[in-house]
């Protein structure tokens, strides 16, 4: 029986629906594969099942690479052996629990029947657990955080993996605090503070990535996220990105402080740090939740948003003091946003506005401490920022004006589909749908009606005399008559009915949900508005009586033979007179 929270919809199903469900494959071999046999006691039978075990033994097997790789470590004397051994008893235990979980069924009473939020948890603290043995190691668990954390986001639900974004960057810190309190002398404060910074940017950005949004579609999230965000989409793309920033302010300002209580950097400066992120941070939350940005040009508030993000960073390069080199790496990161949103003269405003106030800083920290920061190093950080900066701001332009060049073929490009569509459907002349949409239109409307019994007419019209007119007074005159007659036609008829252009000076009407009779009055009340109708600007006098002929589609024929009955009446119009309407037998 298939789980409810693995269904797409969500919701139960019947058994023909599920079978609508299944793959082809499955309905052309209901029964498990060779292999599948033949692993039965390993992988079980039911495909789901089966799959989620291969899932939970490939992590296995990377797993046991893991350990592999630190028993190497153990043997080169990188790694303590005692602690490896505790870390792989541990790991194993965890894989033979999962599996047996899997194996039994018991995982089929959650919600999350592959078990995706603790198996990531438990993938996270063995993470941790591995970089609190310290060495170069821990510099790797950082970069298989990435693809690892991607991995569970994809996965997961956005409540999931808001929490498990949380509790990695929770799990890393304790690591980070737990190794430096057994080794402060073998590992730098500042360094270990850069690193936990970078894990929490990670976790906070790949936060975003989510594939399911259907905790955030209803209910009390729904209500919540409408409270945060607005529930204007393209505001609340706007909040999120301003959010994910401001995330990594408190982040910094966590940061910054603790490393002001242990004297790592100057205590009051640090707060001081603080206080302006998380200022910043609340104000342009203000602005973008208020509605207040839309005021501007740039409603995403782009280019104040990094102007502010520079300034704490080269805040932070005042007062990182040994490792503030570090810092320089920020503002990179900072002006790369720029690539991608920004024009070209505000990413030469942002890098100019960077190069000033980091070469001002550098300036003021050489003056007031020349000991502390030395003016030959600070000269060498400045030349790197001159570097780097300009080339990221010619990127910046240099993609500016891609983006707007692509924008404007996008833009030409509709434009001509359009066109194309407009010639597809509509008549050239009159602007009413050509013979070929209304093919289309009645096929349609001849379903529509066989599934609804609803009745519905077609009729004829062609304009009396239209020949006289043309030689009389010209093909530009008779023109002008034939789009007078069709705006006029359009003008009388109601929304759901339809007229287009059927060849020449002839026009084909569909009356939707309407008797023969009540279509016949409807086509003279036409007739006496055309009548009215001033249908030549130069010749006043010029008017275009016009003769009918009008069929009820009937369930049991074709629409052809429905417009061939309306044709015949047409004729006998014309034979008996014009200027009249005749319904078909």
């Amino acid at each position: 029986m298939n789980h409810p929270s693995e269904h797409p919809r969500g919701l139960d199903v019947s058994l023909a629906e599920q079978e609508l469900l299944v793959p082809p494959s499955a309905h052309r071999s209901p029964r498990p594969s060779v292999a599948g046999t033949r692993f039965a006691w390993l992988l079980d039978t039911d495909w789901k099942q089966r799959l989620r075990i291969q899932r939970c033994l490939g992590a296995a097997v990377a797993y046991l690479l893991g350990c592999l790789l630190m028993h190497m470590g153990v043997e080169l004397g990188l790694l303590p052996g005692d602690a490896v051994f505790a870390i792989c008893g541990a790991i194993a235990l965890t894989v033979v629990a999962f599996y047996a979980m899997l194996r039994s069924g018991f995982n089929l009473l959650f919600r999350d029947a592959s078990l995706t939020m603790p198996q990531m948890m438990m993938a996270v603290n063995y993470a941790a657990w591995i970089y609190t043995l310290g060495g170069p190691s821990r510099d790797v668990i950082l970069l298989i955080l990435v693809p690892l954390l991607f991995f569970g986001f994809r996965n997961l639900r956005p409540l999931q993996v808001r929490v498990l974004a949380g509790y990695t960057i929770l799990a890393m810190a304790v690591a980070m605090t737990v190794l430096l309190n057994s080794k402060p002398h073998v590992y730098d404060m500042a360094q270990e503070l850069l690193r936990f910074m970078v894990v929490a940017v990670i976790g906070v950005t790949l936060s975003q990535v989510t594939t399911n949004d259907a905790e955030e579609t209803s209910g009390i999230l729904h209500t919540l996220m409408g409270l945060v965000f607005t529930h204007d989409p393209r505001q609340r793309l706007r909040i999120q990105r301003s959010l994910v920033a401001a995330a990594n302010f408190v982040i910094c300002s966590l940061v910054v402080v603790y490393a002001g209580s242990i004297g790592a950097v100057n205590q009051l400066a640090g707060s001081a740090l603080a206080v302006y992120m998380m200022i910043n941070s609340a104000g342009f939350y203000a602005l973008l939740r208020s509605g207040f940005n839309l005021r501007f040009a740039d409603p995403s508030l782009t280019l104040p948003q990094i102007l502010v993000a520079i300034t704490c960073v080269v805040g932070g390069y005042a007062i990182m003091q040994e490792s503030r080199g570090a810092m320089l790496m920020l503002l990179v990161l900072v002006l790369m946003f720029s690539l991608f949103n920004l024009t070209a003269s505000q990413a030469r405003a942002a890098a100019f506005f960077a190069l000033i106030t980091q070469g001002l800083t550098m300036l003021a920290m050489t003056t007031l401490a020349p000991q502390r920061y030395p003016a030959r190093q600070e000269l060498i950080n400045f030349l790197f920022a001159c570097t780097v900066l300009p080339t990221i701001s010619l990127l910046a332009g240099q993609l500016s004006d891609l983006r707007a060049r692509l924008r404007a073929r996008k833009d030409e490009l509709a434009v001509a589909v359009e066109r194309i569509q407009t010639l597809a459907t509509r008549d050239e002349l009159t602007g009413l749908f050509n013979r070929r949409h209304m093919v289309e239109t009645l096929a349609q409307q001849k379903k529509f009606s066989d599934r609804g019994g609803r009745i519905f007419c077609i009729g004829i019209l062609d304009i009396d005399h239209f020949k006289r007119v043309n030689d009389t007074y010209g093909h530009g005159t008779g023109d002008e008559v034939l789009r007078s007659f069709a705006q006029a036609v359009q003008k009388e008829l109601r929304d759901s009915d339809v007229v287009a252009r059927w060849g020449g000076e002839e026009f084909l009407l569909m009356l939707t949900e309407c008797r023969i009779g009540q279509a016949d009055a409807m086509v003279d009340r036409v007739r006496e508005a055309i009548a009215k109708v001033q249908v030549s600007g130069q010749y006043p006098e010029l008017r275009a009586p016009f003769s009918a002929g009008l069929a009820e589609q009937r369930f049991d024929e074709d629409i052809d033979e429905t417009i061939e009955r309306a044709d015949q009446a047409l004729y006998r119009a014309k034979r008996g007179g014009r200027n009249r309407t005749v319904l078909a037998a």
